[in-house]
C-alpha cells in the first residue's frame, strides 16, 4: 500500500566543501517514487571531477590549523 503523496522541497544539489553545489559536469538523475512511480527529483549526479573536488576539499580541513578544525561540532 502506498503511503500519501507528499509535496517537499528536496535539497538536489552536492554538498561539498560545507556547500551545496552542482555538479561539475551538470549532469542528473532522476529519483524515481516506486510505489507511485512518479519523479520525486532529479539530483545531481556526482562524477570524477566532483569526486576530486570532494576529496581535495576534505584533506584541507583535515591540516592541522584548519579553520574546519578549530570549529565547533555546531558549525560544521
Amino acid at each position: 500500500m502506498c503511503a500519501a503523496k507528499f509535496e517537499h522541497k528536496y535539497e538536489t544539489r552536492l554538498f561539498i566543501n560545507n556547500e551545496f553545489v552542482n555538479s561539475v559536469s551538470g549532469k542528473t538523475f532522476k529519483t524515481i517514487n516506486p510505489c507511485t512511480e512518479e519523479l520525486i527529483a532529479e539530483v545531481q549526479e556526482a562524477d570524477a571531477a566532483d569526486i576530486d573536488i570532494a576529496v581535495d576539499a576534505a584533506v584541507k580541513a583535515f591540516h592541522r590549523d584548519s579553520p574546519w578544525r578549530k570549529m565547533n561540532a555546531t558549525g560544521r
